[in-house]
């Protein structure tokens, strides 16, 4: 089939003008993408950003170019419309994604869902494990060919991201896969020789799993990740310790102790097993009971933005709010405790002891005990014990801190470009 497309929406970059394009979700994965995009275009590389949903409001608030999928030209085509308003039903209209994104998202990554299977297959796929099975990579395709960029830059997500740097591999566009954590999922495809020219990982262990699992070594850098590069400035190690003085934590020798929440999925998003949505209120019980009955402990509770932010707090129980800055935050408390959030390796770089409970469907991503990174609790009836054990043998302090990931990544892609655009 062709690929051509003849219109071009406003928001879309002229075709040939764009050195990088990102691809990015919101999140974790949109915090890692921003302060490349910027060094990039501090350094005269003109970048624009493919926002995925929940990445748009960062996104533009960084100042950066972007569109989303509410803007390609396909968009608005009326099979697409239809189905993605149909699709849409039931999501919320006043929520930080626009009900047209939504609409634009579902519509369109249903029609690549047609494309790849056809009509009735695409309609049992999707009533099988809804957008699971979207793998938008027709519209990635036909993306790449309108706008025509010399580099392609995405996360590890595995369906938009992969999508494109699958499209940009078909169509021989140098392309790197910027990975946030560990990858124990998305291994399954990064490890293939020709998925991307480059791969950026964070640590030795995700770079020698992936090598065991056949990438060529040459292929992998270790960076870092991007988002956490000012966590360990000094800058904000002081403004943590004013943090704990401000808010009076510590004091008479307490323990600070933080339980960053987050939300379990409906499913495992791989195997689609069921989860314990239960289970982030679960933990923070248990945390509240043994606080309760020790006096030389305090919780801090930061629930997730997409949970309930009503906390019901008591005595040396305190919230903190997504108006605290989470590094700053990390840098005013002792201990760190979650289930799946990246605030456990955040913990972990700003040198606080981490506490993970390993019993979410979701922690199987980030199995935090097994690199060292925590002490695990695998059930909640676990978590006292080794609660205990932090308290009574608490790690080595240790000094994280490396050469900021945003450059050494920067650096990276521009060796990617060709070679006129780096004379």
């Amino acid at each position: 089939m062709s690929h051509s497309i003849t219109a071009r929406p406003a928001n879309v970059p002229e075709p040939g003008t764009v050195d990088v394009l990102f691809v990015t979700y919101g999140g974790g994965h949109c915090r890692m993408v921003i302060p490349v995009a910027q060094e990039l275009e501090a350094r005269g590389i003109n970048t624009c950003v493919f926002a995925l949903t929940l990445a748009i409001p960062p996104v533009r608030d960084s100042g950066l170019d972007w569109f989303g999928y509410s803007n390609l030209p396909q968009a608005q085509d009326p099979h697409v419309q239809s189905m993605g308003k149909e699709l849409s039903k039931g999501f919320p209209t006043d929520g930080p994604v626009a009900i047209e994104e939504t609409v634009a998202y579902m519509g369109l990554n249903y029609r690549d869902l047609e494309l790849t299977h056809g009509a009735e297959a695409a309609e049992a796929l999707y009533a099988e494990s809804g957008r699971f099975k979207f793998h938008p990579y027709h519209i990635m395709l036909e993306t790449l060919e309108l706008i025509r960029p010399k580099v392609v830059v995405a996360t590890n997500s595995p369906r938009s991201e992969r999508a494109v740097i699958e499209a940009a591999s078909h169509l021989d566009i140098p392309a790197l896969c910027m990975i946030d954590m560990f990858a124990i999922q998305e291994k399954e495809w990064i490890k293939e020789p020709g998925y991307g020219t480059k791969v950026s990982v964070l640590n030795e262990w995700v770079r020698d799993m992936l090598i065991e699992n056949g990438r060529p070594a040459g292929d992998i850098h270790i960076t870092g990740n991007p988002a956490f590069d000012q966590l360990q400035t000094d800058e904000v190690r002081a403004k943590g310790q004013a943090l704990r003085t401000d808010r009076g934590w510590g004091q008479e020798g307490r323990t600070t102790l933080l339980y960053a929440s987050a939300p379990e999925s409906l499913t495992d998003p791989y195997t689609g097993e069921p989860a314990d949505m239960e289970l982030p209120l679960k933990v923070e019980n248990e945390l509240k009971a043994i606080v309760a009955a020790n006096e030389e402990l305090e919780l801090v509770i930061r629930r997730h933005p997409s949970e309930d932010q009503t906390v019901a707090l008591a005595p040396r129980v305190h919230q903190s709010t997504m108006a605290d800055d989470i590094d700053v935050l990390l840098h005013a408390v002792d201990i760190v405790a979650v289930t799946c959030s990246t605030v456990g390796f955040q913990g972990y770089l700003a040198g606080r002891d981490v506490l993970s409970v390993e019993c979410s469907v979701v922690s199987r991503d980030a199995p935090y005990g097994a690199f060292g990174i925590s002490r695990a609790a695998m059930s909640i009836g676990d978590i006292d014990a080794v609660l205990r054990d932090i308290l009574e043998t608490p790690g080595d302090a240790k000094d994280t801190r490396r050469s900021p990931a945003g450059q050494e990544i920067s650096d990276l892609i521009e060796q990617l470009l060709p070679q006129q655009r780096q004379a």
